[in-house]
């Protein structure tokens, strides 16, 4: 199976897409309550954190997950300061996990952030997140702490421009 990963002003996502891939991965994964779900993840309040991109299966157009940098003159950061960017929201179908999807989206936003001289990349991932959290190492992440957020503890990872 072969993906591609594009920004969405390249690969438009429908905001029933949007909504149904936040609620398959982050709802029915158990991370995050639906009421919260029914505010963090309206389509207008995640496309205004950062750049959206996607990724598609080849053969079907099918979405198979996405991801969002958030970058320093984004409302949106959390954690991150001055140049530095934040990872949001990355998710990924059931299906596609054993694919490589993940990795091909965190590294696609790695290489976006330093082509615009973003010298670090703050993430935060729950802590059950094991899967998230080996990916994000994997990918020179780094933990640095961690934090609560509406009443869900998160570990906080930052990986340092190379």
């Amino acid at each position: 199976m072969q993906f591609e990963i594009s920004p969405i002003d390249k690969a438009p996502i429908t905001d029933d897409e949007l909504v149904g891939l936040l609620s398959l991965v982050y709802v029915d994964g158990g991370f995050t309550p639906p009421d919260l779900a029914r505010t963090l993840f309206t389509p207008s309040t995640v496309r205004k954190r950062g750049i959206l991109f996607t990724a598609r299966n080849t053969q079907n157009d099918s979405l198979a997950g996405m991801i969002i940098v958030v970058p320093p003159t984004s409302n949106a950061r959390v954690i991150a300061k001055n140049n530095e960017c934040e990872m949001h929201l990355l998710g990924v179908k059931p299906e596609f996990r054993s694919f490589g999807v993940g990795r091909l989206l965190v590294e696609e936003i790695l290489m976006f952030s330093k082509e615009n001289n973003w010298p670090k990349m703050i993430l935060w991932t729950q802590e059950n997140m094991f899967a998230a959290q080996r990916l994000y190492e994997s990918c020179g992440f780094v933990r640095k702490g961690g934090m609560s957020r509406n009443d869900i503890d998160f570990f906080i990872y930052e990986r340092v421009s190379t």
